[in-house]
């Protein structure tokens, strides 16, 4: 990883630290409220799209959450390869995780950076999160939508709403897919959808094998269909 990135990195785990410092009450809590995570991917998907020009990325996240789980913050660092021309993403949220009717909610605000794009462009944005969450035994829903006043680039308004449906078929195995619809003022809209399964295959290993396709493959090789492996390493 070249040393802008590995600062990049370093900087936004100072924040959540940071974070943690100021709304954890004692040391055990800020221990007890840190999570970290590393992993890998054969291509960055998001909203559907390669971020990554269907190449590998590397990501690193670090969060925290109040003792009771209602707040949370975190950031995370992943490599890119977008039109734009930025090599890597930086990103900070908040939030909070209520629950109503028998529904776990998640309402956050997210701060994506895209960094060592070209000059003048738009390469930051604020976003908006909304989602709800619900099982039924070893059958887990999920509705969540994105709302961005200002895409990056030359995209403005974007509103991304997905559903998603999970089974567990064992204790360390799970199935899922999801559909999704992207619309965007000043750029392509498009309908994406995948599927596929995830495994621990360590306590805290994940791997997972998912594809991921599109209805707007003319729109350019980030909206064809492509098959992605990936592997996440939380402590």
């Amino acid at each position: 990883m070249h040393m802008k990135r590995l600062t990049a990195a370093l900087a936004a785990a100072a924040i959540v630290a940071a974070l943690c410092l100021a709304f954890a009450p004692d040391a055990k809590a800020q221990v007890a409220g840190l999570a970290f995570g590393v992993g890998a991917a054969t291509d960055y998907r998001s909203k559907g799209l390669s971020k990554s020009a269907d190449d590998g990325y590397v990501f690193a996240t670090a969060d925290w959450k109040s003792a009771d789980g209602l707040f949370y913050a975190g950031t995370a660092i992943a490599t890119v390869d977008i039109p734009i021309g930025a090599n890597y993403e930086t990103d900070l949220k908040a939030g909070v995780r209520p629950k109503a009717l028998g529904w776990d909610l998640d309402l956050a605000v997210f701060y994506r950076a895209f960094h060592e794009a070209r000059d003048g462009t738009d390469a930051d944005y604020v976003e908006f999160r909304a989602q709800a969450s619900r099982s039924f035994g070893p059958l887990g829903v999920r509705l969540l939508t994105w709302e961005t006043p200002d895409n990056v680039g030359a995209v403005e308004r974007a509103n991304w709403s997905e559903a998603r449906v999970s089974y567990r078929v064992a204790p360390k195995a799970r199935i899922s897919a999801a559909v999704g619809y992207h619309s965007q003022d000043n750029g392509p809209s498009y309908a994406a959808w995948n599927v596929g399964g995830s495994y621990d295959v360590l306590p805290k290993t994940e791997l997972d094998v998912r594809w991921y396709d599109t209805d707007t493959h003319e729109s350019g090789p980030r909206y064809d269909g492509e098959l992605v492996a990936s592997v996440i390493y939380k402590f």
